[in-house]
Order: C-alpha cells, then sequence, then structure tokens
C-alpha cells in the first residue's frame, strides 16, 4: 500500500468511527446531557499561560485523564499519541533516543545533549534518559515540535516535551487507583490534596510498580525486561503575601530492572560472535520478529535513583509578574550487561565479555523572568538561565576485538543564558512574535583510561593515562511569527526559527587527546513552519494543520567515519546536512456531549542532503567503494546522501474516541474507548542496512468500564493492549562483534497483547 493510500485509509477510519460511533450513540443513549462541545486548552508552550489555539507552535497536549485512559504510564508511550514522535529503544536508557519530526540524537556520549528537550514542572532534565522513570499524577504533557531554543534552550533544536504534574487544591481531595495486567503487572497510585489554612495548599502523591519481564531466559529460567519501581512527590503551595506566591517541589524515584534484553532477530547458518558460534546459544530459541526467548549466562541489571527539588516564586509587580525557578537534580544510573549475549566463553574469557557502567549525575539551575500580562497590545516575556551540570561515569567492559575497556570520565557544562520574546499587535487581528536567545557555555572533560595496556590502533592512539580539554561558545537563535486571526477562532501563522545544540566532547571508549581537543561541533538549522489552528461548529470540532521545512547543518550522529588514513573509527560525528519536511494534521471532534474523536496524522520526509565518507554497513557491496581512489583498498566507504534518517517513519496516525454511556436510572454511567495507531516501515541504521528494517504496523488498544455519575467516585475499565497481538521492534541492529546478517531486535512490551483491569476511587 502506497503512502496515498495509507492516508485515504486514515481518513476513512476516522469517517468510520465517527459515523459508527454517533449512529451507536442515537441509538443507545438514554437521556440527553447538556450541550458541550471541546474544553479549552490551556499550555505553558511560551513559559505562559495560554489558549492553545492562540499559540504559534505545532502542539498535542495530552490530559492526565487521557494519558490514564489510553494507558500511557511512561515517555516511551507517548509516540502512539502524538504525531511526529517516535522512540529509539537502546539497551539501556541512556541510549534510548526521543525523535521528533525524524531527527532525535542516539549517543554514547555523556556530554552529547538531546535534540529534544524533557522539561519537568519547569525543570529541564540533564540527562534526557531521566525522563524515562515512570509518569505518574500528571495533569498535562505538552509535545512541541520544531525547534524551540529560544525559551528552552540549546538542547531542544528538534522541540520539547513539557511535562506538569498536578498542583495543590483549594479542596480537600484525593485519589487512589489500582492497575493489574494478564502479563503480570501490579500497580498503585495515590495523591491526597487540599488546603492549610487560607494561605497555603499541597499535595502529597506516590507509586509502586510491580512488573514481571517478558522476555524469558532458557539458561536459568528467569524473566527480563521487568519493571520495579516507586516514587512519591510532595509540593506546597503558599502565599505569604499579596500578591507573592511560592510552590516548592520535592520528588523521589527509584527504578531496577533485570535489564533490558534483546533477542536474536535473525541468525545465518555458521553465525558466530568475535569468532565464537552461536549455536550453542540458540538451542530453544527460534529467531524471529516473534522470539520472546534468550538463552544468556550472566544476568542483565538496571537501577536508576532520581531526586529533584525545585521552587518556584512568582512576585506580581503590576505591571508584570516577576518569576523565579530553581532547581537542583541528582540521578544515579548503573547498568550490567552480557555484552557478547551468549553462554559461550567468548574471546577464551571464562563467562565470555560482560560490561558494566555507573552514572552519578547533578544539575542545578536557576531562571528567572518577567512575564506581562497577555491582554494587551504589546506583551513579552524577558529573562535570565542559568545552569551547571557535572556527569560522572565509569565504565569497564571485558576484551572485544583488541581493546579492553576500563575508564572513567567527567563531563561538565556551564551555560549563561538572556532570552525574551515579544508579541505586538500590528492589527485586532494580526500578531507579531520576535523572541531571541544568547546564549554562551562552557564545556570541560576529564578522561582517567585504567587499561594502558590496552593495543589501541598506533597510528590513532588512545589516551594512555588522564586527558583533559576544556571549550567554549556563544550563539544567538530567534524565532518569529506571524498570526492572522481569519475569525475569532481560526487563525493561521507563519513562523522561522534559528535551531542550535551545543558542542560536545565524544566521551566513549577510545578517547584520545584528539577528541579532547577538538569537540564535536554544533548543531544548526534552519525551520520553516506555517499553519492553522481553527474550531468550528460551536465548539465541537478543531481542526490543526502545520506544514514545516528544516535544514540542519552539521547534524550529530554516533556512526563510523573514515578517517584520512582510510582506517574506520566508531565514533560520534558531524553529518553533512540533514533535511526534514512534511505535515501534521490533528483533529478533535465532541459532536454530541457523549462522544470524543481524537486523531492525527504526519507525513515525515527526512533525508542525509551530504554525508560523504561514511562507513559501510556489514557485508555492503553495492554502493561501498574504494575511497583513496588508487586501486583495490581494504578500506571502502559510502555517500549517504539521499538515504533516510533512522526510525523516521514516512507517515503515522493515530485515531480513537471515547463514548459515555449515559445510564440515568444507575449510579454510574458507562464508557466504552478505541484507538488505532499506525506507522511505516522505518531503518533503525544510520548507514542504511536493508536488514534493520521494521515494516509497518498498526496497533489497537481498547477499554470498556463504568464511571459514578457524581463527581470522583469510582470509575472502573477493562482494557486491552494491541488486542490483535502484532509483534514490531522498537530496534534492530547487527549484533556486537557478530556476523553478517547476525541481528538483534528490540521487542516492547507493548509488542504483544495483554489484557489488564484499573479500578480509581476519587473523592
Amino acid at each position: 500500500m502506497g503512502n496515498q493510500g495509507r492516508i485515504h485509509v486514515f481518513l476513512k477510519s476516522s469517517l468510520i468511527v465517527s459515523i459508527s460511533a454517533l449512529a451507536f450513540a442515537q441509538a443507545a443513549q438514554a437521556q440527553e446531557a447538556p450541550e458541550q462541545g471541546l474544553e479549552e486548552i490551556i499550555v505553558t508552550a511560551q513559559k505562559r499561560e495560554q489558549n492553545m489555539q492562540d499559540v504559534a507552535v505545532a502542539v498535542t497536549a495530552l490530559s492526565g485523564e487521557a494519558l490514564t485512559n489510553r494507558n500511557v504510564a511512561t515517555v516511551g508511550d507517548l509516540p502512539r499519541l502524538a504525531p511526529s514522535l517516535t522512540l529509539t529503544q537502546g539497551n539501556v536508557p541512556t541510549n534510548n533516543s526521543i525523535n521528533l519530526r525524524g531527527i532525535g540524537t542516539v549517543s554514547f556520549s555523556t556530554a552529547i545533549e538531546p535534540s529534544v528537550a524533557v522539561i519537568v514542572d519547569d525543570v529541564p532534565l540533564l540527562q534526557q534518559a531521566q525522563a524515562f522513570s515512570g509518569l505518574s499524577d500528571i495533569a498535562r504533557i505538552e509535545v512541541l515540535r520544531g525547534p524551540q531554543g529560544t525559551l528552552f534552550g540549546k538542547n531542544a533544536s528538534a522541540g520539547a516535551i513539557n511535562i506538569v504534574s498536578k498542583g495543590a487544591s483549594d479542596v480537600f481531595t484525593g485519589a487512589v487507583t489500582g492497575t493489574a495486567t494478564t502479563d503480570d503487572q501490579y500497580r498503585v497510585d495515590a495523591s491526597l490534596a487540599g488546603p492549610l489554612g487560607e494561605s497555603a495548599g499541597f499535595r502529597i502523591n506516590g507509586f509502586y510498580n510491580d512488573r514481571k519481564g517478558y522476555i524469558r531466559n532458557l539458561q536459568d529460567g528467569s524473566r527480563l525486561n521487568n519493571d520495579k519501581s516507586y516514587g512519591v512527590r510532595g509540593r506546597l503551595e503558599l502565599k505569604p503575601a499579596e500578591g507573592l506566591k511560592l510552590d516548592v517541589t520535592a520528588s523521589h524515584t527509584v527504578s531496577e530492572s533485570d535489564g533490558f534484553a534483546r533477542t536474536y532477530r535473525a541468525v545465518p547458518a555458521g553465525a558466530a560472535v568475535f569468532g565464537t558460534p552461536v549455536a550453542a546459544s540458540i538451542v530453544g530459541v527460534t529467531p524471529g520478529e516473534d522470539n520472546f526467548n534468550v538463552r544468556l549466562d550472566h544476568p542483565l541489571f538496571n537501577k536508576s535513583r532520581q531526586t529533584t527539588v525545585s521552587g518556584r516564586a512568582t512576585l506580581d509587580l503590576g505591571f508584570a509578574d516577576l518569576v523565579s525557578v530553581t532547581s537542583y537534580q541528582d540521578w544515579k544510573f548503573r547498568f550490567e550487561e552480557d555484552f557478547d549475549y551468549t553462554i559461550s566463553n567468548v574471546l577464551g574469557i571464562p563467562g565470555g565479555i560482560v560490561a558494566n557502567s555507573s552514572y552519578a549525575a547533578t544539575q542545578f539551575t536557576q531562571e528567572v523572568r518577567l512575564v506581562s500580562p497577555t491582554k494587551s497590545a504589546f506583551s513579552y516575556v524577558v529573562g535570565l538561565f542559568y545552569a551547571d551540570g557535572k556527569t560522572d561515569r565509569s565504565f569497564a567492559r571485558g576484551p572485544s576485538g583488541p581493546v579492553v575497556a576500563n575508564w572513567t570520565s567527567r563531563s561538565q557544562t556551564q551555560s549563561y543564558a538572556a532570552f525574551a520574546q515579544a508579541t505586538y499587535d500590528l492589527a485586532d487581528t494580526t500578531h507579531l512574535d520576535v523572541g531571541a536567545r544568547l546564549n554562551h557555555e562552557e564545556i570541560s572533560v576529564r578522561f582517567l583510561n585504567n587499561a594502558p595496556n590496552a593495543n589501541p590502533p598506533a597510528n590513532n592512539a588512545t589516551c594512555l593515562s588522564l586527558c583533559t580539554g576544556a571549550d567554549k561558545d556563544t550563539v544567538v537563535t530567534w524565532k518569529t511569527s506571524l498570526r492572522q486571526d481569519l475569525s475569532d477562532q481560526v487563525m493561521v501563522y507563519a513562523s522561522f526559527a534559528r535551531g542550535y545544540k551545543g558542542q560536545g566532547f565524544d566521551i566513549s571508549t577510545g578517547f584520545k587527546p584528539s577528541r579532547a581537543a577538538n569537540p564535536v561541533r554544533p548543531e544548526t538549522s534552519d525551520a520553516y513552519e506555517a499553519g492553522i489552528k481553527s474550531r468550528f461548529f460551536d465548539n465541537k470540532v478543531q481542526l490543526n494543520l502545520s506544514a514545516f521545512w528544516s535544514n540542519f547543518r552539521d547534524f550529530q550522529a554516533q556512526s563510523g567515519v573514515v578517517l584520512p588514513d582510510n582506517t574506520i573509527e566508531l565514533t560520534l560525528n558531524n553529518v553533512g546536512r540533514v533535511r526534514t519536511r512534511g505535515f501534521e494534521l490533528e483533529l478533535s471532534a465532541r459532536p454530541i456531549p457523549t462522544l470524543t474523536i481524537d486523531s492525527a496524522l504526519s507525513f515525515t520526509d527526512t533525508r542525509i542532503m551530504s554525508f560523504p565518507g561514511a562507513q559501510c554497513y556489514s557485508g555492503q557491496t553495492t554502493g561501498c567503494v574504494d575511497l583513496d581512489g588508487a586501486g583495490p583498498s581494504t578500506v571502502k566507504g559510502q555517500d549517504l546522501a539521499g538515504k533516510r534518517l533512522p526510525n523516521a517513519p514516512r507517515l503515522k496516525f493515530n485515531v480513537g474516541g471515547t463514548y459515555d454511556i449515559l445510564l440515568p436510572s444507575l449510579p454510574f454511567d458507562g464508557f466504552v474507548q478505541a484507538d488505532v495507531a499506525y506507522q511505516s516501515a522505518v531503518n533503525f541504521d544510520l548507514l542504511s542496512n536493508p536488514l534493520t528494517v521494521q515494516k509497518g504496523y498498526a496497533v489497537v488498544n481498547g477499554s470498556i468500564g463504568i464511571d459514578q455519575n457524581d463527581r470522583g467516585g469510582l470509575r472502573v475499565a477493562l482494557f486491552v493492549n494491541n488486542l490483535f497481538d502484532k509483534r514490531y521492534a522498537t530496534n534492530i541492529s547487527v549484533a556486537p562483534g557478530g556476523s553478517v546478517g547476525l541481528l538483534h531486535q528490540a521487542l516492547d512490551r507493548n509488542s504483544r497483547r495483554y489484557f489488564g483491569i484499573r479500578a480509581r476511587y476519587e473523592f
């Protein structure tokens, strides 16, 4: 089926869901509820509270209720509901990549920032891996597409995910939610909020989650890819004086698992890892896209601990609000991995190759901004920002080829920024937005090689003991947009943004003096966007459409590069030029008070425009050419110009509907919810290996349940994930040290069908 055909399927699916649900509603509805349209959605996409329909940004806003109803428990579940958003899943969270419009960053270095920033309650996370610790008691998640660096900083070159937790309450309220599933997950969420006198309020929430693993280790019968986690968050809101508000939040989460095991997708005859046959390691294992079994002789382990404390003060100056946000975060993570994924003594080492690593990251941030009222012809946000982040890492791995890895490192980043964004009404219906950010950054690295007897290539020696480096950079980014109100509820806009992602040191095995002296260059982009935001039919239909075109220069990507002496080095490098373009459509409707429909579609064309001399993929023949031009060579390369970026589907869409069944004679109402999400084929390899392709797939989810009529009360839902048990991988890669065609895959928990029950009591 071609892309045009899939778009037709999406449109037909939306129409069928709408007509079918409407017909069912008209037949089953016992009592007509009062007329009610779509609710107004308030977002903080521009550092102030605004109606989403008035913001010249492509943004998807998901309420806490929608996240719960759609079974979204982690950031990794968001791609099902947000257009242009994908997740590339690594063997550990530090190798995960959140991608928007085909743009993301996969890097082994702790000093390279992601292309998509994650902000939690106005606090930017230092490491993107911190975002995968689970979600609880969330008020709203905003997915902002396109460069957001003017207001959110230098690590938002492709977009940002803004997570807002629930706040205190003027009345005493609480809730308890329990979830149990057929794949052995048991989870409890609880929250309590209320006033503390006339000038204070509080909120406290916690969760506990225990999910058994879904990958079976046939060697010892254990279940891998489990999740045992818990967390607590406390919030205190004070109004000590007229016009002054204080908000203090502290949270702590812990997540532990028996690793994230990859399974064999393909094992050619005679396949080997570092020269050792894998035949003994696949006894009882049937490689393929539905393989959930492994055979490992070493346990896997991941553990994450995260503590964040933040304070927000807002002072009403009359002409504007003065806002101060101070935060400190502490994140620790460690993992242990069976690197060779066999039960053999690879390279003659008893037990084979084992890798283990630990991270310790801290960051202090301070932001001060002046926010004017919005109801004037001229409004503005002006601010200053400071951040000091440090990440310590240790890494040890047995021999893999000729190199032994055993090192420690520290990376540090200090950022100073001044930013401003203003809106001026050229006329009653014409608005001009202009913003700019001046960012100065100082970076440093300290790398200690604890394996001085390693045998690196003689012409490209690693650090023999200690390597240090430092650099700094100053840049101005900016954004401008023009908005035109065609009516009270229809707005069109056009915008341009200069995106930027800072330079960084490639801290990984093989670090050497040349890396310390020459950090990876900054990534820059020019982004053009035009769109329409609209509501029709008495607020019952919302249609938002955006078209975008972005050109990236010095795109940062992890791969191999060919050095001047015709040797290949696996490293983080600057791909020459990358382009992403396409459009996104979001349609929501509430044709009757008991029926809500949400749908989204994205078409993305992401291409490498220039990347000569890239490494050939394993086993490549076509397009892999001699680079020195002097005849046969042992080192070859390819030109990746025209190839797509990894994990960038051309087409994604989701359609969902919720129908409330009114039962006036009973103490509760009923509801039915269903949604389908589809994405087209992707290649997970930057080098375009044809073996690492995941075909297009669709996943159907649904739920049915009861909800008490009065405010709060009990809500019970029976739900199913992946109704038709569709298998799909969230990453496919060539096994490290493996023969041509020996493939690993990452299988997400949601790539299998499971059923569950969720009960929530609210008072």
